[in-house]
């Protein structure tokens, strides 16, 4: 599948497919099945290294690799909140508190004054509908309360009537590899 998937599909898209298949199917040999598709999983780094440099001559390295574990590692976290040393592979070198807060790192990566300004520039553009969502997040944000807020923006609908048009043409023996398919669909758009 993954020797498959590497004819057509990027490093990013194969990493996301390796974590899929790490957290959903719990290969015997996750660490071999690594070592047999690395390089197909870091070729978009060693082409963003040979970009960087302008030195097409620049191979595969151990940060490369570190760097594409790395990654693997943040999707299983994100899927299944589990590191990679769970399904018996190796961590990839980083510390700790990297891999508590890769969410928190990625949040503090934005330009704050930048997002204020997209805020305010859009929030007086909102329909009703929409500024009555705002408010009750924006009010709940400054209460300090939690909860939860469904909200389908128009592209998800038309997902969702894809996803309806597609899962009723799935075999039955397909049926317990929907999420998969599912998630690959929706990596299409």
């Amino acid at each position: 599948m993954l020797a498959e998937a590497a004819l057509n599909c990027t490093g990013t898209q194969i990493r996301l497919l390796f974590a899929i298949v790490l957290t959903t199917c719990f290969p015997a040999r996750a660490q071999m099945l690594w070592d047999n598709h690395k390089d197909s999983m870091t070729d978009d780094i060693l082409y963003r290294y040979r970009t960087r440099y302008n030195d097409l001559t620049i191979s595969f390295s151990d940060a490369m690799y570190n760097e594409s574990l790395i990654a693997i590692e943040d999707l299983c976290i994100a899927i299944a909140n589990l590191p990679i040393s769970h399904f018996g592979m190796s961590s990839p070198n980083r510390s700790a508190s990297d891999l508590l807060n890769t969410d928190m790192n990625r949040e503090l990566q934005y330009n704050t004054v930048e997002m204020a300004g997209i805020v305010s520039r859009n929030v007086p553009l909102l329909n009703d509908e929409q500024k009555i969502i705002y408010d009750r997040i924006m009010l709940a944000v400054s209460a300090g309360q939690g909860g939860f807020f469904f909200w389908m923006h128009q592209v998800e609908l038309a997902k969702r009537s894809l996803f309806r048009y597609f899962l009723p043409r799935y075999d039955q023996k397909m049926a317990s590899h929907w999420p998969l398919h599912l998630l690959a669909l929706q990596q299409l758009y």
